[in-house]
Order: C-alpha cells, then sequence, then structure tokens
C-alpha cells in the first residue's frame, strides 16, 4: 500500500484531464468485460476483443459527453450498445440527458459504420441498455422512464434506464458504489484530505472494495481523490458564501422594508394634519410619485 512518501509525491503530479476513478476503472478492458458479464451473466463467449468503448468525447466545452458507453459485438454484427453514468446526486433530469446521449451515440454510429437513417431499407441498429450506477444516500427506485418523467405515462417516446445502487463485492459496480459511500463517509469525518485519502483507502481495502485496482493505480487515485476532495471543498466553501450572501441580502431588504414601513406611517400622520403631497415632497426631499407611493402603502 502506499506510504506517507508517496502520498507526498502524488500531491505534485498534474493529472490534466477531466478523469475521475470511474471512468479510469472502466478504461481498462478487463474491468469492462466484467462490467458487461454481470450485467449478462448469460453471455459466456464474449472477450475483451468484442466489446468497444464508445463513450461521448469531445473537444468542445459545449458539446454532449456521457460516463461511459461501449459496443458489445457478436462476430460482425453489434448486439448492444450499453450506455452507464455514473451519479452521486440525483436530478429531476436524467432521463432526459440520456436521451440525448444515446441519440448521439447512434448517430455517430451510424455515421462510422456507413449507415444511413434516409435508406429504404430498415439499417440495423444494436439494442440498447441504460443505467445509472448512483452512489448517493437517497431513496431512489429501480427503474426510471422518461416518459413517466416528463408526459406521466402518456407521451409517445420513451426510454427506461435502470438503477445500479447497491454496494458489495460481488460486482465490480458494486466494489466501486462501495468505494464512493466510504469516501463520502471519511471525507465528513476528516477536514485533512491526506488523512481522508489514507483512512478511504485503507477501508476499502479492508472491506475488498476495487483492491487490486487501487493497488495498481495508486498514484492516479490519490491525485484524483486529491483534486476531487479540493473541488468539494470549493463547492462547499462556494454554497457557504451564497448562502451568507442571501441571508445578508433578506436582513437588507428586510431592514429597507421596515424603514419604508416607518415613512409610511410618518408621512401619513402628517398628511393627517394638512400636509398636501407637494409639501411633504419638499419637507423629506422626495419625488411626488414616491410619497403617494408610501401613502398608499398598508402599515
Amino acid at each position: 500500500m502506499n506510504t506517507g512518501d508517496d502520498l507526498q509525491e502524488s500531491r505534485t503530479v498534474k493529472y490534466k484531464t477531466k478523469d475521475s476513478v470511474f471512468t479510469k476503472l472502466f478504461r481498462i478492458e478487463i474491468n469492462l468485460l466484467r462490467l458487461y458479464k454481470e450485467l449478462h451473466p448469460e453471455d459466456t463467449t464474449t472477450t475483451t476483443k468484442d466489446i468497444q468503448l464508445k463513450t461521448l468525447t469531445t473537444i468542445l466545452i459545449n458539446d454532449i459527453l456521457n460516463d461511459l458507453g461501449f459496443i458489445v459485438k457478436c462476430g460482425d454484427t453489434a448486439k448492444y450498445i450499453i450506455l452507464l453514468e455514473a451519479q452521486s446526486k440525483w436530478t429531476e433530469n436524467l432521463t432526459l440527458r440520456i436521451l440525448f446521449y444515446i441519440a448521439e451515440t447512434y448517430r455517430r454510429y451510424l455515421n462510422e459504420t456507413q449507415q444511413s437513417e434516409h435508406t429504404y431499407k430498415r439499417i440495423a441498429l444494436p439494442k440498447p441498455e441504460l443505467y445509472i450506477i448512483y452512489t448517493g444516500d437517497k431513496d431512489v427506485p429501480d427503474e426510471i422512464s422518461f416518459n413517466d418523467d416528463y408526459f406521466d405515462g402518456e407521451g409517445p417516446i420513451d426510454i427506461k434506464v435502470k438503477i445500479l445502487k447497491q454496494p458489495g463485492t460481488d460486482t465490480i459496480y458494486g466494489q466501486y458504489i462501495g468505494f464512493c459511500k466510504v469516501y463520502d463517509e471519511q471525507r465528513k469525518i476528516h477536514k485533512n484530505k491526506i488523512e481522508c485519502i489514507k483512512e478511504t483507502i485503507r477501508l476499502c481495502e479492508e472491506k475488498g472494495y476495487l483492491t487490486e485496482f487501487l493497488d495498481d493505480h495508486k498514484k492516479e487515485v490519490y491525485t484524483m481523490m486529491s483534486e476531487l476532495f479540493d473541488e468539494e471543498y470549493q463547492r462547499n466553501q462556494y454554497d457557504i458564501a451564497v448562502k451568507k450572501i442571501e441571508r445578508e441580502k433578506g436582513r437588507a431588504e428586510g431592514m429597507e422594508k421596515g424603514m419604508e414601513k416607518g415613512q409610511a406611517k410618518l408621512l401619513k400622520k402628517l398628511s393627517k394634519l394638512g400636509n398636501s403631497i407637494k409639501q411633504l415632497s419638499e419637507m423629506f426631499e422626495m419625488p411626488e410619485s414616491e410619497i403617494e407611493t408610501l401613502l398608499a402603502m398598508d402599515c
């Protein structure tokens, strides 16, 4: 396992891509094959040579990209397109995003295989399978539906997405979920990122979560986790700052409303004593329209 010196060295390694433990884990061919066979235990013949990564990547910042996509072939025929998203936070628009991903994946597939949707003959498409690997702590369903999410089940189109959410050592995705949950727990305990990372790795080794992967990719994993810790710290600090600004803004607005009500009460008393709007305007050096607004206030 990694030593303190290795840890210190890992802090100087600059991880220049927007990678993650998830994408690194499943770029390894044997792990991708294992994942597929866990989803399709009936398939005993597929090998690493039959699986092609098709994750949506781009050099454009605002283009579509997803976490993991791959095609499984049987000979020269593509059987499945499988897309997986790793989610730590639950949102209400996941099925819409995945609809975009599968549409773009099919578009690229047709381009790569030199097929066109404009031909008269029906084109051959691999069957889609859509999954979310959920690592958060919210109680979520086993499956979600685009049609149900947006049209109460009455829309003309639909996609269904299965949710993989149970941690455990029997599956590689269960080990990844377990790894994420251990990290989240340790992040709440340790404010120091080095202690957080060291304890996460120790506990994952103890529980049997991704032990071989973590041992083979020590420095990369430490760097990724270190950057993730920093990003989450900055995000938390930002959230705290935003909430503070909102509280101060609320107090300021409350004080302003209180002052307006005080002014309105005073103006109403002076108005009852016979002062005209013009006189009040001159007295308080305020536009007559503002005097009228304050006199109309319910206070």
